[in-house]
């Protein structure tokens, strides 16, 4: 199977995988209406009582990693020859998100586990700081790499310019959190 058809299943599977992701967290927080993920004490119960969804949630936040890795590997194939140096930069942001992201997804299954054992509600606050200093460092690492990519596209015209300009504005947005 050629990268990019399967690049294009990579991209069907991770919009599904983001609206399961949304739905997950919708009713989380519908669950617990007033969840407040600063509150130590309620994200531990929210915890205690949910623990299979938070455990699909990091599931398919790696899953969701993985797939963009892969469909921004697909784009540096097919736009190699036309921007080289802006491809190579993507795929490394690409992969330093992927290494981010997973490290984030991991740590925050852990994090919950060791907090729920040990009841340490003061290393709460450390370890969702952490926790949210990755995430965004993530975010920001793949905005730059789909700048790259959204660059490289409207420079070789590989992909079809509405994308390529959606592409961008999303990719700015992204590196500017």
């Amino acid at each position: 199977m050629k990268l990019q058809k399967l690049a294009g299943y990579a991209c069907i599977i991770l919009i599904l995988s983001n609206i399961a992701s949304t739905s997950l967290l919708i009713g989380l927080f519908r669950d617990f209406t007033e969840l407040d993920i600063y509150d130590p004490a309620k994200m531990m119960a929210a915890y205690d009582s949910s623990t299979a969804s938070f455990l699909i949630y990091y599931v398919l936040g790696i899953i969701s990693a993985v797939f963009t890795l892969l469909i921004v590997v697909a784009l540096a194939e097919r736009m190699r020859a036309g921007a080289p140096q802006l491809m190579r930069l993507a795929v490394i942001g690409a992969s330093a998100y992927f290494a981010l992201y997973t490290t984030t997804m991991i740590g925050g299954f852990f994090r919950n586990i060791l907090l729920a054992q040990t009841n340490d509600l003061s290393a709460f606050r450390t370890f969702l700081v952490l926790h949210e200093f990755l995430g965004y460092a993530a975010s920001s690492l793949l905005g730059w790499g789909l700048l790259c990519v959204a660059c490289a596209a409207l420079a070789t015209r590989s992909l079809p310019r509405v994308l390529s300009c959606i592409m961008l504005i999303f990719s700015i947005l992204s590196s500017s959190l």
